[in-house]
């Protein structure tokens, strides 16, 4: 069985009796709260009663305590713990082994998981911890998500393998890029944890092909080009000096020279274009303005409004959403408001193409949870749907 034990639902669950959490005093630990923080504990008893062992890596085989764990809690950090019936990590299946998102200090009772044919009480073989479900089941970082594809044609950004959909990328929190194309997913490459930004938005290089802006904490910004199968090639050092940007966000053709264009905010809170040349880096840059550092996060939506130029969709500090009309010289017309608020959920925006094929760009929404959002005429949006994601602690673009 999967479950996932959020703390909003181990409240509901505690009312049943399921799950128990104790607050005393520090002089005065009981139950769950004797276990150290780092660590992982066992008990004999429910609800942290009893003796208790602690560990702090994963536990091929409990021993002696294999058959007398009632209850656990999981104080590692980890956000997915993983329980196996039988010792080595053995995953046999869904209803003998079980994942739970118990991170921090919330205890479980393991009378909770038990059916007709399984338990999970005094039956503890083995544990680990991880970030994902599939980890779970293989032991090594996969990812657990459902990608957005759609049935539309060839997209003017958002393809990273030129199948005609929109694909995403994912960093992990390990630091390693995949490309999100199937059910299993692409690994790019490992080492990106050392990039403070990530931005893409069609082709920089004119082959045609989607390509990808990183700045690493040095401020040098990279231009990777893409091969049009999903990864990239070697990367090209546009200059140094980008840690004095907040936000680097590329927008695709903002003057309408047909070459992908780049904005980029300042400490200052002032907007800049970089115009693209079409071979990878950028030209003279144009100050669109001053006041940006009201806004929380940036997205290039491609052509939200249907009037053949790209647009910007950002939303601000307050939560409101907003929509910035591109005017084919390289800046914006007077904003519209597309959203009243509760875009302050996300920790970042992101135009992704024309998701369901009606020829209308659509958005995503990313933080502790993902949405879509289908764009609509006017440059308007429709309500959120959500999506599966993996782990907060991961970065979507």
């Amino acid at each position: 069985m999967r479950t996932k034990l959020r703390a909003a639902l181990v409240t509901a669950a505690a009312a049943l009796g399921l799950v128990a959490t104790s607050v005393v005093p520090a002089q005065a630990a009981t139950g769950f709260d004797r276990c150290p923080q780092g660590k992982f504990c066992v008990f004999e008893g429910a609800e942290g009663q009893g003796a208790m062992a602690s560990y702090s890596s994963p536990q091929r085989d409990f021993g002696s305590w294999r058959f007398k764990a009632s209850s656990v809690i999981n104080r590692t950090g980890y956000e997915d713990l993983c329980l196996y019936s039988r010792t080595n990590f053995q995953y046999i299946d869904a209803v003998h082994d079980v994942e739970v998102s118990a991170s921090g200090s919330w205890g479980i009772d393991l009378s909770l998981f038990a059916d007709k044919n399984s338990h999970m009480d005094n039956n503890l073989g083995s544990a680990r911890w991880a970030h994902t479900w599939r980890e779970c089941q293989g032991g090594t970082e996969n990812l657990d998500w459902s990608t957005p594809r759609g049935p539309g044609p060839a997209q003017a950004f958002g393809d990273l393998n030129r199948d005609g959909a929109p694909d995403l990328l994912q960093r992990s929190y390990a630091g390693r890029l995949w490309f999100l194309h199937d059910g299993g997913g692409l690994l790019i490459g490992g080492g990106w944890n050392s990039m403070t930004a990530l931005t893409r938005h069609g082709d920089l290089t004119g082959d045609g092909n989607e390509d990808l802006l990183a700045r690493d904490t040095a401020g040098n910004l990279y231009m990777y080009p893409g091969n049009g199968k999903g990864w990239f090639g070697t990367r090209l050092l546009i200059g140094g000096g980008w840690n004095t940007m907040s936000a680097i966000q590329a927008a695709g053709d903002l003057n309408g020279d047909g070459k992908g264009d780049l904005l980029a905010r300042d400490t200052a809170g002032q907007l800049w274009m970089y115009p693209g040349n079409g071979k990878g880096w950028f030209g003279k840059r144009l100050l669109i303005g001053g006041g940006w550092n009201v806004m929380k996060s940036f997205a290039g939506a491609g052509d939200l409004n249907g009037d053949g130029r790209n647009d910007l969709v950002v939303s601000d500090n307050t939560g409101k959403l907003w929509l910035y009309p591109g005017n084919g010289r390289g800046w914006f017309g007077t904003r519209v408001m597309i959203g009243s608020g509760g875009w302050g959920a996300y920790d970042s925006l992101l135009g992704i193409g024309d998701y369901d094929g009606d020829g209308r760009p659509d958005l995503l929404g990313t933080g502790t949870v993902v949405s879509l959002y289908r764009g609509l005429p006017g440059g308007r949006l429709a309500a959120a749907e959500p999506l599966q994601y993996p782990d907060a602690s991961d970065r979507l673009f």
